[in-house]
């Protein structure tokens, strides 16, 4: 997968100029020094977005990169293959322009704000609020979305001016918001079209007082009076109705494959999102970091003033951050499925481990409306997974792989839609990378029970006690990978988080300590020393030459496979092998 970064698609003065204009306001309205000025700033604290997970200049660079990560992973599988030329010349672009414009709304920390930040970021590209920066995005021809867009002009499958066009594709951001374009509109062009009709046409806070209305919620008596249409829109169009939006509902195939391609990265987007860096490196808006109490279960937040003042608060009724600040890394796999793994399992006691279980759960509801929900089609695609069939893999935590369990349990009374799709697997939090990633893209084993017990029968002449082996649970999320001649498959003193067994020989132990290095026998687990006793790789493993290999995680190894033989065991087993 090739290393794709934002600075290719966007330029750098286009990425600064909406960085400062919102993005560095949002960071600068969430310091404590201005916030202490709001006399009701800690009366409802949970509430404030100030408090939330960040939505500055590191978010949105953040979520840019993101958005090329996830169309990567999730091409072909997710959406329709395209080929690497066609990403190159529209998607990449154009899920890094509408990256950098979704949050902008965000600029405007106040609950409207926030409430209504999709709609404003679509209305900008319009207001005359953003001319300069739509100017030299089109001039520059920015991610290719430009030249794009003109050639699909001169082909007949664009009606109106181009640039026209440019300004509804970006406009298009407010599809990041599940709530303000709900799936099933994402994927009907038609009621799309009259969504951003709507969007576009309408004063905020008439939106606003519509969207309140509909909620059964109050709106401030202020928003009720009649607010004018705005006036924007006459720059761009002679009949709004009729020529706004059209290739939406246009059947030609360049029209149709320009929405699919839309569509997909607002997809790709939403997931991007949600993928935001939490955990170890979340931070408030404000720069401050936010984590979970192992104590109480509970988020903190550490408020810094000046340089020389650190206030710790705690939010007791924050599930929100209490759950985001547990979840350690989000991510979908080369197979289209969802893997989501958590900082910690162990508590001080069980009321803040169920507390926590809980706020987890209720982020990763939540969370699985950005991404598994987004893949629902009401005609799915040939080739492609569903959203039905994307499977949920929840890590188990190093310190108590209960915890897993238990938010799997509560997940399930919050979404009890994906109760099926949801399994429990191994962690690998404290995996070398090289290591994680050779697991990741590795294959499922598809062995029937022939294949299997061919397997064990020949490990088990290599010496592995198998005599109690349970061969349903002990292959369950053992990967089958392919080693390269010159490869590296082990690291001194890397963590110790697999076992694996060579199907071939092919890979040399070079030892720590100045021993001689040997070569393996097929067969033979390596790796058990450091999985055994938990610590450190005690040598290099290199391949000599291309091998096949099995990957046991070393939760499903030390369950399942480990089991070594008594003195008199041993003296009995070799005895046989002496005859």
């Amino acid at each position: 997968m090739n290393n794709l970064s934002p600075e290719r698609y966007l330029s750098a003065s286009v990425r600064e100029r909406i960085e400062q204009a919102y993005y560095a306001r949002v960071n600068e309205q969430a310091r404590l020094e201005n916030l202490i000025r709001d006399p009701f700033l800690l009366e409802n604290a949970a509430k404030n977005p100030a408090f939330f997970s960040d939505h500055g200049v590191v978010h949105v660079r953040d979520v840019a990169q993101q958005v090329l990560r996830v169309l990567q992973t999730i091409n072909g599988v997710l959406i329709p293959q395209r080929t690497e030329q066609q990403m190159e010349l529209f998607l990449y672009g154009y899920g890094v322009a509408l990256a950098y414009l979704h949050d902008i709304g965000m600029s405007n920390l106040s609950p409207f704000g926030r409430a209504m930040h999709p709609e404003f970021a679509a209305q900008s590209v319009f207001d005359g609020s953003l001319d300069d920066v739509i100017a030299a995005m089109w001039d520059d021809n920015c991610g290719n979305i430009a030249w794009h867009l003109s050639q699909l002009f001169k082909a007949g499958a664009l009606k109106r001016d181009p640039q026209i066009i440019f300004r509804e594709l970006l406009a298009m951001s407010v599809g990041h918001s599940k709530s303000k374009v709900p799936v099933t509109v994402l994927d009907d062009p038609t009621s799309l079209r009259k969504q951003m009709q709507w969007v576009v046409s309408h004063n905020l806070r008439n939106l606003y007082s519509q969207q309140q209305i509909a909620k059964e919620k109050p709106v401030p008596e202020d928003f009720l009076s009649g607010e004018e249409p705005p006036k924007y829109l006459e720059r761009f169009y002679l009949d709004f109705e009729s020529e706004s939006f059209d290739w939406l509902t246009d059947e030609s195939d360049g029209a149709r494959q320009l929405v699919c391609d839309v569509t997909d990265i607002l997809r790709a987007l939403r997931c991007a999102d949600a993928f935001r860096q939490r955990g170890t490196v979340e931070k408030t808006s404000g720069g401050y970091e936010m984590y979970t109490s192992q104590k109480t279960g509970n988020c903190v937040i550490a408020l810094r003033l000046g340089g020389d003042r650190l206030y710790l608060m705690e939010l007791p009724n924050n599930p929100d951050g209490a759950g985001e600040s547990n979840i350690a890394s989000s991510e979908f796999t080369v197979g289209g499925n969802l893997r989501i793994s958590f900082h910690r399992g162990a508590f001080e006691d069980q009321e803040a481990q169920t507390r926590s279980a809980s706020s987890t759960a209720y982020v990763i509801s939540d969370f699985l409306r950005d991404t598994v929900d987004s893949f629902w089609r009401a005609v799915p695609g040939p080739s492609i997974k569903t959203s039905q069939e994307i499977l949920i893999f929840l890590e188990s935590t190093d310190d108590d792989p209960d915890f897993a369990e238990l938010v799997r349990e509560q997940l399930c009374q919050l979404s009890p839609q994906v109760s099926s799709q949801i399994q429990i697997v191994p962690s690998l939090r404290h995996v070398s990378e090289s290591e994680r990633t050779r697991y990741l893209t590795a294959r499922d084993l598809d062995w029937d029970m022939e294949q299997s017990q061919t397997v064990l029968n020949n490990v088990h002449r290599a010496g592995q006690k198998l005599t109690s082996f349970d061969p349903i649970e002990g292959f369950k999320h053992v990967k089958l990978a392919e080693l390269q001649a010159g490869e590296k498959l082990i690291e001194a003193g890397a963590p110790a988080s697999f076992v694996y067994v060579p199907l071939g020989a092919g890979l040399k132990i070079i030892p720590l300590g100045g021993y001689q290095s040997f070569s393996v026998a097929a067969w033979m687990p390596l790796g058990t020393t450091g999985v055994i006793r938990g610590d450190i790789r005690n040598a290099d493993v290199v391949a000599e030459k291309n091998v096949s290999l099995l990957i046991i995680p070393k939760e499903i190894y030390l369950r399942y496979w480990y089991v070594p033989y008594s003195p008199m065991e041993l003296k009995d087993f070799l005895a046989e092998e002496a005859v």
